[in-house]
């Protein structure tokens, strides 16, 4: 009883606090491509209403982003009971013929059952945060579970030393907060179902091998990462049978023979996960075989590719791990390895094998890893229980040494001070590098991949200082992201959000925001305009290096006066296929632009501009022709017989098109 106390105390305390964090981070970049879909989808399991026209129509207000309540401008009650998710575009007949490459629906269904009800119905809490509890819940469940299962094997220290290394593993922590869609659950489920089949399998419990069919389920409709634990529970289950039954042909039928129904529900797991995968999709309704091979396509496209072997992964969980963790992971490895033939449960090789095999299937030749090792989070808990395993071969040798008091302190005080270092780059935990790299600054200044890159939870305090510092009426754009990624309600009522404002050297004012991360500084015109020629009016640090900047585009905010001069002094010579220009000596060029006739001509379909200073060496400018992307507030260019090709001051003598 008093373990359940203290496994419910710790999973509180770690709901409490990231629910106190919640409004420090904002939705991430793939909210747009989730949530819509889980409306329409419960809304049609829940009522058979396949659009919203009955619902009122969405106005627009002001959520004020710092507060985790309905707190706007408006009052409570003028605010409609309808999600900006509830999309009349994007309804159930819409998901039924578009659907299918991308992920299952089942979080997104679950993640906005929040929403309807602590939104909406309760009207507790605000509409964008309402669908984030759902994955901090599950996230809160799963530290619990990690307490309870390391106390149970290994003791009350060993269990909090586990519990304290996932609440406070920076990947897990922050994406806590953000990817409660797909990461989060999927490793909770995946964690869950594990947890379970060990649990029926040791203590020949069908209830138990029923339930761990149940959380092999929802993983799967959330996810097709679970599918790869079968590497991790076959040879587990094998070493653990063929350890424990003695090897005589006889014994083993007599097995068989006498646990059919055991065997029968440990072979239904797969078929209860298949049955719920297919009922929580209404795209697979009408022909789940097609559906199904239409997903393990998407799978396919994201997890392979010509690849040698690769260290991506290991190199990202050594770097980003805290060391502490690395230690005691090391140790309970080791230990593991070394005590496993004296363990009748052999709970150590499933805990290698739980680790080991997520990491492996993203490394070998002809697999890949995009978007970072959140793709396979599902190695945090096993590090967890293995940092348990250590915690506990280290105290040991301590208590010889000195006091038992000692030796906990000893192993506790450094996640203090990991603790204390995380709480120094809040909110963006998942930026943390240690000291092997050198920080985030050490990561960059080794070139490491994807440096940087986040899922775009830093937005929504650069929204809040926006909204507390832009005057009125003040215009916003993204530098090169998509609109979605800031949910437009946390923006005040007078703001003009469109990407369209874009205006580059025409300076009209707009406030343009930005993620820095590896390879975001050249990747566009307006990237490198905003770097080169303005100063930021907000930046987001980590380390000292800026993970977000934010800029007025207006002559106040310029490093140094704009100055052209006009130069007509050009040669143009046309051939099949390009355009030459050249420039009767080198230039620092601010833009081009050419007048022709459109008459004889077809329109320009695909074209890519380089530039040149001596006609030899040539470097091509970002994005492709016709683009209205370089200075959107243009248009696309060329068109009607205007062609304008903006420059970031570089030195040129030829361009060519």
């Amino acid at each position: 009883m008093a373990k359940m106390k203290i496994t419910f105390l710790i999973g509180s305390i770690f709901f409490a606090l990231g629910l106190a964090t919640l409004t420090n981070y904002n939705i991430n970049y793939d909210t747009i491509n989730h949530l819509p879909r889980g409306q329409a989808y419960l809304r049609y399991i829940v009522t058979g209403k396949r659009d919203y026209s009955d619902l009122p129509k969405p106005i627009r207000y002001w959520q004020k982003p710092e507060s985790l309540f309905i707190d706007t401008e408006a009052s409570k009650k003028d605010i409609v009971k309808r999600s900006i998710y509830q999309n009349d575009s994007l309804t159930y007949d819409y998901f039924l013929e578009y659907d299918g490459d991308g992920h299952p629906p089942l979080s997104d269904i679950l993640s906005s059952g929040f929403n309807i009800i602590l939104f909406q119905k309760l009207r507790i809490i605000n509409d964008i945060d309402s669908y984030r509890v759902y994955g901090l819940i599950l996230a809160s469940a799963l530290v619990g579970l990690v307490y309870w299962w390391g106390a149970s094997l290994y003791g009350k220290i060993p269990g909090i030393v586990a519990a304290i290394v996932i609440a406070s593993h920076p990947l897990f922590w922050s994406h806590a907060h953000f990817n409660t869609e797909k990461d989060i659950p999927e490793t909770a489920f995946y964690s869950f179902f594990i947890f379970s089949f060990w649990r029926g399998i040791t203590t020949k419990s069908k209830k138990w091998l029923l339930v761990a069919g149940l959380f092999f389920g929802l993983a799967l409709g959330t996810k097709l990462n679970i599918i790869f634990s079968f590497f991790i529970i076959t040879p587990w289950l094998f070493y653990y049978v063929f350890s424990n039954i003695p090897s005589e042909k006889k014994v083993i039928t007599n097995f068989f023979k006498n646990n059919f129904v055991f065997l029968l529900t440990f072979f239904s797991i797969p078929i209860i996960g298949l049955i719920i995968l297919i009922a929580s999709w209404p795209y697979l309704w009408s022909d789940p075989v097609h559906g199904i091979m239409r997903m393990f396509g998407f799978y396919k496209s994201l997890g392979l590719a010509k690849s040698d072997a690769n260290t991506y992964a290991l190199q990202t969980i050594i770097y980003t791990t805290p060391i502490i963790v690395i230690v005691l992971s090391i140790v309970g490895f080791v230990t593991s390895i070394l005590r496993n033939s004296n363990e009748k449960d052999k709970i150590s090789m499933l805990f290698i094998l739980w680790l080991l095999v997520p990491v492996l299937r993203v490394s070998i030749p002809g697999t890949n890893i995009h978007g970072g090792v959140r793709q396979i989070m599902e190695f945090v808990p096993a590090m967890a229980m293995l940092s348990g395993i250590g915690a506990k071969s280290v105290l040991k040798f301590l208590t010889k040494k000195t006091s038992s008091y000692i030796a906990v302190l000893i192993i506790l005080l450094p996640f203090v001070t990991h603790i204390a270092n995380l709480t120094k780059i809040h909110p963006y935990e998942q930026l943390f590098f240690n000291s092997f790299m050198g920080g985030l600054s050490g990561a960059k200044e080794k070139d490491f991949p994807f440096w940087g890159e986040t899922y775009g939870e830093q937005y929504r305090l650069a929204v809040e200082w926006l909204n507390n510092n832009a005057p009125e009426n003040s215009e916003l754009v993204f530098v090169y992201e998509l609109m979605p990624n800031i949910p437009p309600i946390f923006l005040r009522t007078d703001f003009v959000f469109s990407n369209v404002l874009r205006s580059g050297f025409l300076k009209r004012g707009e406030y343009a925001v930005t993620m820095l991360n590896k390879g975001t500084q050249d990747r566009s015109y307006y990237d490198m305009y905003l770097e080169n020629f303005l100063k930021p009016v907000y930046v987001a640090n980590v380390n000292g290096v800026p993970i977000l900047k934010m800029w007025k585009n207006d002559e106040a905010h310029l490093k140094k006066p704009w100055i052209e001069r006009l130069d007509t002094k050009a040669v143009a010579k046309v051939s099949d296929s390009s355009l030459l220009i050249e420039l009767f000596e080198e230039k620092s060029l601010s833009k081009l632009e050419i007048d022709y006739t459109e008459k004889q001509c077809s329109a320009l379909e695909n074209g890519i501009a380089y530039i040149s200073r001596d006609g030899s060496l040539w470097d091509r400018l970002p994005g492709n022709l016709p683009d209205d992307w370089r200075v959107s507030y243009l248009g696309a260019q060329p068109r009607e017989g205007k062609f304008i090709e903006p420059f970031v001051g570089q030195q040129v003598k030829f361009i060519r098109i």
